[in-house]
């Protein structure tokens, strides 16, 4: 999994989670990442399979949809100014306060899977996670990941 300076959103200021989401579809249109149906197809994915994880640091979110919906391949990360709640992946009614969320944009589901597996392999390094949250540089200390 590489990251991409060009897909970082840092310190971005919304207030809900469909805000996040309108912000995150703009910047991957911008990039030509995203076919029109990405939003609304993120939007439905997310509301019938929520993807808040609370870890043991902090609170992340891995919002995906088909690959369908996406023409390259990236994942946009973007940490927020403010935690926003996300329900909890596998609850209906448990919501996680989340300050870094992965866009996974797959145009294939086994390139998707794999963006799954490595995401939550890094959520599993506590320290790491609390790292990157703190960083100053987001993508300097996203890199790091490539090392491990």
């Amino acid at each position: 999994m590489i990251f991409s300076e060009k897909l970082i959103i840092d310190n971005a200021s919304v207030q809900t989670k469909d805000e996040l989401f309108n912000l995150a579809a703009k910047k991957l249109s911008e990039l030509k990442m995203i076919n029109n149906s990405y939003l609304p197809a993120l939007q439905r994915r997310e509301k019938s399979f929520p993807t808040g994880l609370q870890t043991k640091t902090i609170g992340v979110a891995i919002p995906h949809c088909d690959p369908i919906n996406i023409k390259k391949d990236g994942i946009l990360v973007v940490r927020l100014n403010k935690p926003i709640p996300f329900q909890q992946m596998g609850s209906s009614d448990t919501e996680v306060e989340v300050k870094i969320v992965f866009f996974i944009c797959s145009t294939g589901a086994q390139q998707q899977l794999q963006n799954l597996r490595e995401l939550i392999a890094m959520f599993q390094d506590d320290s790491f996670l609390k790292e990157v949250y703190q960083s100053k540089n987001l993508f300097d200390a996203l890199s790091l990941w490539k090392g491990k």
